[in-house]
């Protein structure tokens, strides 16, 4: 009988692997750190019970009527006193995902059960809708909340926002702008003629997000990353790009050739924090990137904290060490027990 070739081990893969790795650690030691940090990052349980016993759940509640992605889901916390407002903002490269996202579940799991409103908004994406349609609609759903305020149980005196990847450019993008801003979406109630008030956010809690396009394309170089690592890293994202070459550049409509200064500018949260544009010094920021991040450079963070702290504003940068882009260990107990200190303690000032 004539014997079966034996298919490739798992063992031989992962000599393989490291066989490759160690090519790769000949011409860059920092390239081999970082797409080990990524390989083997560890990944957390989510639980996915749709049971609430602490609260009301709001899910898929519209906020405005332009499009089936405007709605929120929104869940309050029973508490004697209005439950302070936490705006959660998914990620996804504009293009991808949706209020259920696994890293805004993390969050309104954590968040609601500590005494927060959390309204996890969906938004369109840049599949069917350009910049600045996304800012518009979060935008949109804020004033919406707050002037709802009381039906719902909500403070409208105590609001943060948390985006990550994409939402966190998009939380950037409506904490650091003017209130007047990006109000092209109407919520419902609204007209033309008459807006509700958009509030002045407390605290601005930022994960990994993309800053500035511009300097985004030179940070991996400017670390020291073989260029094709994020190039294949971030493949996933092919599948959307049609014309295009980069997610930015869908979210933008536009070729980066093609792409003018005082676009770019409008379209950058740095040079809004640059400008005070919001006009509120009073907010607080907490900025979070992993430094093994190979989707959005840790760069990003840092030239917004340098921005922000330049014009005396209350920010903090946390560069936590051997974490990748949305990595799940920036969503343990023990460090949204942070984020939430960070949050109590801006509502306070």
């Amino acid at each position: 009988m004539q014997k079966q070739k034996r298919k490739p081990t798992g063992r031989l893969i992962l000599l393989a692997l490291l066989l490759v790795l160690a090519l790769v650690l000949i011409l860059n030691r920092y390239t081999v750190r970082q797409v080990w940090c990524n390989v083997f990052s560890p990944t957390l349980p989510l639980d996915t019970s749709t049971a609430w016993s602490g609260g009301r759940s709001y899910e898929h509640l519209a906020y405005a009527s332009d499009s089936e992605a405007q709605y929120v889901d929104l869940y309050v916390p029973d508490t004697a006193e209005p439950a302070p407002l936490f705006v959660l903002i998914h990620g996804g490269g504009f293009a991808f995902n949706d209020a259920q996202s696994r890293q805004a579940q993390f969050m309104y799991r954590y968040f609601r059960d500590h005494g927060f409103a959390c309204a996890s908004v969906n938004y369109r994406l840049s599949t069917q809708a350009p910049f600045p349609a996304a800012i518009c609609d979060v935008k949109a759903a804020v004033r919406f909340l707050c002037r709802h305020a009381e039906t719902y149980g909500i403070d409208a005196e105590r609001v943060a926002v948390w985006g990550e990847s994409a939402g966190g450019y998009l939380a950037c993008m409506c904490a650091l702008s003017a209130p007047e801003a990006y109000s092209d979406t109407l919520c419902l109630g609204e007209s033309a003629e008459v807006r509700f008030d958009l509030p002045a956010f407390d605290a601005l809690v930022d994960y990994y997000g993309c800053i500035d396009f511009v300097t985004q394309r030179h940070n991996f170089a400017e670390e020291g990353l073989v260029s094709w690592i994020p190039t294949v890293a971030n493949g996933w994202a092919n599948a959307v790009l049609g014309e295009y070459g980069s997610l930015e550049e869908l979210w933008l409509r536009k070729a980066y050739a093609d792409w003018g200064d005082a676009e770019t500018r409008e379209a950058s949260p740095l040079h809004r924090a640059e400008r005070q544009e919001n006009g509120n010094p009073g907010m607080c920021s907490l900025l979070v990137h992993g430094d093994a991040d190979i989707t959005v450079s840790q760069l990003q963070s840092v030239e917004l904290y340098e921005a922000l702290k330049a014009n005396g504003e209350a920010v903090t940068l946390k560069l936590v060490p051997q974490c990748k882009h949305a990595d799940d260990r920036l969503y343990t107990d023990t460090f949204l027990g942070e984020v939430e200190a960070f949050l109590w303690a801006a509502f306070d000032q």
